[in-house]
């Protein structure tokens, strides 16, 4: 089993190579959504009930139509879609929107009775979704409509590269007797095109398929067939792969996917994404994905790639059937933050720790013999505790802003919903700079519907509220070291000044760098009493959303590493206690040490930092500096390992 790595010129050559023509054929469905709100709504004199206002209304399409204006977005060229829907005024709506979107509805078949068009009515009100709304759960394809579908598609396989299968609904196109016939059209046709399925529960009606589906439904199927389960990803597709036959891609989520080619099976890890998430149509446009590269001759593992860029695109499309443009992911798959070891972030009891030390061990290193030549430092938390209790000052400021006027007047369901939105979102952007975490707010601020439109304020603004607050707790431990109440080790991490020293004595460059404003940066580190140690080379957010300062000093030492042959990137390591810096490391080849620093006592574990840092790609997970000799021996920088 092989890790497989970001393939970003890979990715973009399959993307922009050729337009390959495909057929999707499948249930062909309508997404409908409203935002409501009760502004305006009255309660009914009849039925005592609230009534809704509706805001605005978007109409998408979906299921197997989704699939098709997938493939479209990402540059194919031909693309035909084989389905049925009804004689409604849906299904009209459906042929029109097929057509704008440059899809051929020539095989499309209109069936009036035992049919009404597949359509999904989606609520939502300030952010929160209603119970949906199906239509079209009843259906059965007439005979005469299968056999129309299947010929048309067989006298026209020539035209194709691949073929896609969408199967979906619980009763549509995919009867017993349509199952049938077209996998004996698949079995005689094998060498003319490629077949792709991705099936929520017929996945073994199409066996001789390249099959996508997710880790839920594999072990569905794994454990039907024979009894067990099993949670190792590396077994379930070996399994799946020896009972098809044919290559197999299992998604996993957020963490990525695992590939079987028939011959070798590669991991591919998920793709962090800060802002918020739809998950809506994310299936759809990693089977799109994997399927225009496939058709472009990638390899499988490339084109499941391409597939993993497609689906974390269609993920930040809020409230639609996110669509991703190849645009979109070409912007994307050239700076990508993947998600690393996500099992073992998950699960502590597959921690490994370097002899009796608390020194986890997530990548091992050849050691080195001397000291690193560039060491980078994230700043608060990492060394500074100043600014221990930012989480609950940003929580404070994030749930204020987002309800608003109407946080008296909130349920407590409403209120809960908010703060939670409010701390999982803390957790996504731990590290990033204030004012990329500002434009989210803002963005969250606006899709709630708490706030009307001309009243939400920029994201500036919204960081001048956060920042206010938060200096002010500052200032109140700056007090009490002036009044001598407290010493500057007692803002310190654990023997983290004592370790700088050790660094810089011994020839290393140290960099500060951190997503607080460059000049209270500087600030905290004179008043603590450390600045000078980095020589000047102390770097903090100038409100650039396009600069981050972990990225631009990485950036500029790797710069200068390409000027010089005296140094290379295995001569830097980094230390943070937030994923950004970990993951902008990781991207280089630098060494990442992740701190679990516990900001209040100073010293010890603070495990719920441990996640996010393994899933950051640090190579090893450091409590304090404390621990600085046994790491420095373990690193081959002083003494044996």
């Amino acid at each position: 089993m092989k890790q497989g790595g970001p393939f970003l010129d890979i990715t973009a050559y399959f993307l922009a190579k050729k337009a390959p023509s495909l057929a999707i054929v499948g249930d062909i469905c309508l997404d409908l959504y409203y935002q409501v709100s009760t502004d305006g709504g009255e309660v009914s004199a009849e039925t005592g009930l609230q009534t809704y206002s509706v805001l605005n209304t978007k109409t998408e399409l979906g299921g197997a139509c989704n699939v098709a204006v997938n493939c479209k977005t990402l540059g194919s060229g031909k693309v035909d879609i084989y389905g049925i829907v009804g004689t409604d005024g849906f299904g009209s709506m459906v042929l029109d929107l097929l057509q704008e979107h440059g899809i051929g509805t020539e095989a499309v078949v209109r069936q009036e009775e035992n049919w009404a068009t597949h359509v999904y009515h989606k609520v939502y009100e300030k952010g929160l979704e209603h119970p949906r709304f199906d239509s079209g759960n009843f259906n059965r394809p007439d005979a005469e409509n299968i056999s129309k579908l299947l010929t048309t598609l067989e006298r026209n396989l020539e035209f194709y590269d691949a073929v896609l299968i969408n199967e979906q609904v619980p009763q549509g196109l995919h009867s017993k007797e349509f199952q049938l016939q077209f996998a004996s059209l698949i079995r005689g046709n094998q060498d003319k095109v490629l077949w792709f399925a991705d099936c929520r529960k017929l996945n073994d009606a199409y066996p001789s398929t390249i099959h996508k589906l997710n880790d839920k439904e594999a072990l569905s199927l794994f454990s039907k067939q024979t009894g067990k389960k099993t949670s190792d990803h590396a077994s379930l597709i070996t399994w799946l792969n020896n009972h098809w036959n044919k290559p197999v891609v299992m998604t996993l989520g957020e963490d990525g996917a695992v590939v079987h080619d028939g011959k070798t099976i590669t991991v591919l890890e998920g793709i962090h994404i800060p802002g918020e998430i739809d998950i809506v149509g994310a299936g759809d446009a990693f089977f799109a994905g994997l399927a225009v590269a496939r058709a472009n001759a990638a390899t499988l593992p490339e084109a499941a790639y391409v597939g993993n860029l497609c689906a974390a695109v269609a993920l930040q499309k809020l409230y639609e059937t996110g669509h991703p443009t190849r645009a979109e992911v070409l912007a994307l798959a050239k700076d990508t933050n993947l998600r690393y070891n996500a099992k073992t972030a998950r699960d502590v009891r597959l921690a490994s720790y370097w002899r009796d030390t608390p020194i986890e061990i997530l990548t091992t290193h050849k050691n080195q013999r001397s000291f690193p030549k560039v060491a980078i430092f994230d700043h608060d938390g990492t060394i500074s505790t100043l600014r221990e209790g930012w989480e609950a000052v940003m929580e404070e400021v994030m749930v204020s802003s987002i309800a608003s006027d109407a946080y008296a007047s909130l349920d407590a369901t409403e209120l809960a919903s908010i703060q939670e939105t409010a701390k999982a979102f803390i957790d996504r952007t731990t590290g990033i700079q204030t004012i990329v975490q500002m434009h989210y707010l803002a963005d969250l601020v606006a899709k709630s519907g708490y706030v009307k439109a001309e009243d939400v304020l920029s994201p500036e603004q919204y960081k001048e509220i956060y920042n206010k607050k938060l200096l002010e707790m500052v200032e109140k431990k700056v007090q009490l070291l002036h009044s001598g109440h407290l010493k500057a080790e007692d803002f310190t991490l654990k023997g983290v000044v004592p370790f700088l020293s050790l660094l810089h004595a011994n020839g290393t460059k140290l960099y500060l760098a951190s997503g607080t404003d460059v000049e209270d940066v500087k600030r905290e580190a004179d008043l603590l009493g450390y600045a000078d140690l980095f020589e000047g080379r102390i770097f903090g957010s100038v409100g650039d959303v396009n600069n981050d300062p972990k990225k631009q000093v990485i950036k500029g030492i790797l710069a200068g590493i390409e000027a010089s042959s005296t140094i290379s990137a295995k001569d830097c390591v980094v230390f943070g206690d937030g994923p950004v810096e970990m993951r902008e490391a990781k991207k280089h080849g630098l060494l990442c040490v992740g701190v679990l620093s516990d900001e209040v006592r100073r010293y010890g574990s603070n495990m719920a930092k441990r996640e996010r840092l393994v899933l950051g790609g640090a190579d090893y997970l450091l409590p304090d500096f404390s621990w600085s000799s046994e790491l420095a021996q373990l690193l081959g920088w002083e003494g044996k390992a």
